[in-house]
């Protein structure tokens, strides 16, 4: 014989006491009703929490995306700037090759023909006076990119390279013809007139008809002898034809030379520059009056110092 058992509910009773004189109260309530009720509010309680933590997920969401979207506006506005700065640097660039192949022709550093170049490449390619190429592609307005700038930006890095590179070739070669400019006799040595010119003459003392490599320029004794160009003093020593003597290497094959001075005022392997006071004019030597005996040579030939004299 089987025996069931009952499992009987429970039931809970709420007594409230108010106060001596006032009737109590009593509620009887079930297990069952306290635990629907328990488990209705965990649920609540759930629900609640889960739309709470929805919105608030909604909100933080819909802030990224607003930070997102003002970020992204920023960027194409950044990109629009950078392909308009990208277009009028590349306009520039193209003014700038043309001024440097106008320096390499009057430099002397290519041929001429290459200013017929810049600029060529069919109809429709030349630059106008604002520097834009007519007939080049229109770009859409309002494009973030307005076209490829990355390929765009590596052919001005490479115009830039090429155009700094020609630069640096034309500023060593102005900076050798510099130096070779100061190198180069282009003065008078001293104020005066010339008694004796360059080329075939009479000589003074023996009457004979000879080759003169020099000048010969009168002045009062003791006058100033300035260096005509920069240049190193090889020798300040007295000879017998020429008395007391410089000579002044200049570099690119130009050497000076100097006589009949009555004075020095460099000595041997000094560096002078030009208008440097290097002696002073004299009688000595071979000389029938005061003047200074000059000389240019050019790679050991003598050559008519009064084409170096540009001061006339």
């Amino acid at each position: 014989m089987k025996v069931k058992a009952i499992k009987k509910a429970r039931n809970y009773s709420v007594i409230i006491v108010s106060d001596a004189t006032s009737t109590n109260k009593e509620f009887t309530v079930s297990s069952k009703l306290i635990k629907n009720a328990v488990l209705g509010f965990s649920f609540l309680v759930f629900f609640f929490g889960f739309i709470l933590f929805h919105y608030l997920t909604m909100t933080l969401d819909k802030q990224k995306m607003q930070r997102l979207e003002y970020d992204a506006k920023e960027k194409r506005q950044k990109i629009s700037e950078l392909s308009t700065t990208i277009e009028v640097l590349n306009d520039r660039l193209k003014k700038m090759e043309i001024y440097k192949e106008r320096i390499m022709v009057a430099t002397g550093l290519t041929s001429p023909l290459a200013l017929r170049e810049v600029g060529s490449g069919g109809p429709g390619t030349s630059l106008p006076g604002n520097g834009t190429p007519t007939g080049s592609p229109t770009q859409v307005p309002g494009s973030p990119l307005r076209g490829d700038a990355l390929p765009l930006t590596a052919t001005i890095r490479d115009k830039a390279q090429k155009i700094e590179d020609s630069l640096k070739t034309v500023e060593k070669y102005v900076g050798q013809q510099k130096l070779q400019l100061a190198a180069t006799p282009a003065i008078w040595p001293t104020r005066g007139y010339i008694s004796g010119v360059f080329g075939n003459r009479v000589h003074p003392f023996t009457g004979r008809y000879e080759f003169h490599g020099a000048i010969d320029i009168a002045t009062q004794l003791g006058n100033k002898i300035i260096a005509p160009a920069d240049g190193v003093v090889l020798v300040a020593e007295t000879r017998e034809y020429y008395g007391k003597m410089i000579i002044v290497d200049h570099g690119f094959g130009y050497v000076t030379r100097y006589g009949h001075l009555s004075g020095y005022n460099v000595r041997e392997g000094q560096r002078v520059k030009r208008f440097d006071v290097i002696g002073y004019v004299g009688t000595t030597g071979r000389s029938n009056g005061p003047h200074l005996h000059y000389e240019v040579r050019y790679f050991d030939k003598p050559v008519n110092p009064y084409d170096f004299i540009l001061d006339n």
